[in-house]
């Protein structure tokens, strides 16, 4: 305890400073500059001291009280040189600042004691009986608490036995507890934590119904520089106990690498038999420093198909696509180069494997003396599609060398507002095998021009552009009819076409805004196909593409109309308003007939001049439907959000004849701060499979504030 002197024993003020002088250059740990500036000091018997305040500090230590004594004297034939101090005491040492009731220092090891202690550690707050200093900057905390709630007295923290701060890595904590409002409600056998920032909860509680009555948690059962380990555990009613072991790593900005492997007891309604369940995910993302190569690993290995399904969890999920891919794709300024391999998984999966897939693209460049541009690509695959092990038997794998050629020449020609650009390009596909089991050469043409005129008015508030255009697209009849080949993809279908496409682009911009987007843009534009009976009808759709942007709202309508039918093909229309900063609303209709096709290209017309409307009818690429989807955010304070989704479909109707009952699904999200760190999360809603689904979590949350 630091001992308090009378004014009595005080020296004169000239005798002070030369005694301080002295002490300062024959003391070796003020070798670096330390400076001394102490109210009222006093010397007896080797220490130099005040009750009045003062600072000592050097390059490493910066030590601030009411009370400071500086010990600098033999004891025990020992040459001793320690600072005490106590009363408003605040130290900063090695980038650290501690508060505490009472120091002892010692300048010769560079180690000393903070009694009552508390300093911060990241996000962290960190405190106890004692804090032990280290020389190179880490410390030590005996009894200690950790919590990251900002009030003077904590409604919660983790208490240990001990604590050990490396620099400021980590901290590790032994014999944890959780407690709340003092009282202990769990315990953990150790915690170690990054201090690096991150929005990855450390610790989740959650219990929800769905399929019956889950309860579980999520724990950080360490974390090292840039790698983190979480665990799971959770027990599902009348199927038993499941855990997960979860990894995250990310070393620099441009890499991540996560894991995520469950294994559990959960037993499918139609194979009450099978005890054990699993499913092994992860993802690798990496990009260079020059940012011209880009790496991705995907896996996705799970028991069964309905695996992914039956546990769901938004922070389980790394690869929403559930792929199994391994891809690498480099740029520069003249090529463009991909290597992919995809291979299948999981057997109850149809899917085509890349084994592997090379791509080259050149960029667009203009031929020397010319004004006529090139493009083109290059492709080698090993093409592999195998069918559900599930599915019958009669459906049989194929399999096939692949390699594409593609190049494609256009100049365009301006004519003052009109501007006019031929093309002409060629594919050749070379099949290694084919349902004959011969080699297969596919080659065709295409070619087409497209020309669009360009004229604008200024008005006092706007500006509006206007782009009448008319193209023209072919191709010729490839040397291979698509039944006579594998069909892999799309990148496969090819057929004869001739097609013309008419439209008006209008784009309006303001005057006042500061964005150099146009506000509003429609394009309406029809499609006109020549010599090809398979569409019936020359002109078979008109289409209205409109979008509309003000700072606030956002609105955009795709659809078409149906000439042959005299019907709406398809109409999607989208609704965005942020209201204010705390309250934003999305409301979307989509609406599609029987006799729009599901393509992944919808504006691919090959599929519809290859296959009659009769087939396409009785395939599940009719699919009429009403879907409306609509979701709100309500920000009710800073530390509470409420968030209400809704899914309502009917009008259904599939191959022409299947028809399905209509559905609504709705949930209810609300999220608050219980404090600086706790976030809460409650959600009710109903689900077409599901039914009635409800849940509760609790997180621990290191940045979120």
């Amino acid at each position: 305890m630091v001992q308090k002197f009378s004014k009595k024993q005080r020296l004169p003020q000239i005798t002070k400073n030369l005694l301080l002088y002295f002490i300062l250059i024959s003391s070796p740990i003020f070798s670096d500059e330390i400076k001394v500036d102490l109210r009222n000091p006093t010397y007896k018997d080797g220490i130099l001291f005040t009750n009045d305040g003062g600072v000592i500090k050097n390059q490493d230590i910066r030590i601030q009280a009411r009370n400071i004594q500086y010990f600098h004297r033999k004891e025990m034939g020992k040459m001793v040189q320690r600072i005490e101090a106590d009363g408003d005491l605040m130290i900063q040492y090695k980038d650290h600042v501690f508060v505490g009731s009472e120091l002892e220092f010692d300048l010769t090891s560079k180690t000393g004691v903070v009694y009552e202690g508390q300093t911060d550690a990241s996000m962290w707050y960190v405190g106890g009986d004692e804090i032990a200093l280290k020389a190179e900057g880490s410390y030590e905390v005996t009894n200690a608490f950790i919590t990251a709630c900002e009030n003077k007295i904590s409604s919660w923290d983790l208490f240990a036995k001990s604590v050990s701060v490396v620099k400021d890595e980590y901290f590790e904590a032994k014999s944890v507890r959780l407690r709340l409002f003092k009282s202990s409600i769990f315990a953990l056998p150790s915690l170690r934590l990054s201090l690096k920032e991150s929005n990855t909860p450390l610790l989740s509680y959650y219990m929800n119904w769905n399929k019956g009555p889950k309860i579980g948690f999520r724990y950080q059962l360490f974390s090292i520089e840039d790698l983190t380990v979480f665990g799971r555990l959770e027990y599902r009613w009348s199927k038993g106990w499941g855990g997960a072991v979860e990894t995250e790593y990310f070393p620099n900005p441009n890499t991540s690498f996560i894991t995520r492997s469950y294994a559990g007891t959960d037993r499918l309604f139609n194979a009450v038999d099978s005890e054990f369940r699993y499913r092994l995910q992860g993802a690798l993302h990496s990009k260079s420093s020059s940012g011209k190569t880009k790496t991705t690993l995907t896996w996705d290995k799970y028991s069964d198909v309905r695996m992914p399904g039956d546990f769901k969890s938004e922070d389980f999920e790394v690869n929403t696509a559930m792929q199994t891919i391994f891809y690498v794709h480099h740029k520069t300024n003249n090529l463009i180069s991909s290597f992919k391999v995809r291979p299948r998984a999981n057997s109850f999966e149809s899917i085509k494997q890349d084994l592997p897939t090379l791509f080259l693209s050149r960029r667009s460049i203009p031929i020397k003396n010319t004004n006529i541009v090139s493009s083109g690509f290059f492709k080698a695959s090993y093409l592999d599609f195998d069918y559900s092990d599930q599915l019958v038997s009669s459906l049989q794998d194929f399999q096939s060398p692949r390699i594409e050629l593609y190049e494609n020449l256009y100049r365009p020609l301006h004519f003052g507002p009109l501007t006019l650009t031929p093309n002409l390009g060629g594919r050749f596909i070379l099949y290694g095998t084919s349902p004959s089991h011969k080699t297969k050469y596919l080659a065709l043409l295409g070619y087409g021009a497209k020309m669009n005129l360009r004229g604008h008015k200024r008005y006092p508030h706007l500006k509006h552009v206007i782009e009448p255009y008319i193209e023209y697209k072919a191709m010729t009849r490839p040397t291979v009819l698509p039944d006579a080949h594998y069909i892999f993809s799309i990148q496969d279908g090819y057929h004869k076409l001739q097609q013309i496409e008419v439209g008006i682009h209008n784009l309006f911009f303001s005057n006042d805004s500061p964005y150099p987007n146009p506000q509003l843009t429609a394009d309406l534009y029809a499609n006109a196909f020549l010599s090809d009976p398979a569409t019936h009808q020359a002109i078979p759709r008109l289409y209205l593409d409109l979008y509309w942007q003000l700072p606030s709202l956002a609105f955009t309508l795709k659809s078409g109309y149906n000439f042959r039918y005299d019907i709406l093909d398809f109409s999607n229309a989208r609704l965005r308003w942020t209201l204010s900063e705390d309250i934003a609303f999305n409301l979307e209709g989509r609406y599609r007939s029987k006799y729009d096709w599901r393509k992944a290209d919808h504006n691919n017309f090959v599929l519809d001049v290859t296959r009659s409307e009769r087939e396409l009818l009785n395939s599940p690429l009719s699919d009429r439907r009403v879907t409306i989807l609509s979701n709100a955010f309500i920000r009710l304070n800073p530390f509470c959000e409420l968030k209400f989704e809704t899914h309502h479909g009917f009008y259904r109707l599939v191959k022409n004849q299947i028809k399905e009952e209509p559905y609504n699904e709705f949930q209810i999200h609300l999220y608050t701060w219980i404090s600086s760190a706790w976030k809460f999360h409650i959600f009710y809603g109903y689900t077409l499979h599901n039914h009635f689904d409800w849940g509760i979590d609790f997180q621990l949350v290191k940045k979120g504030f």
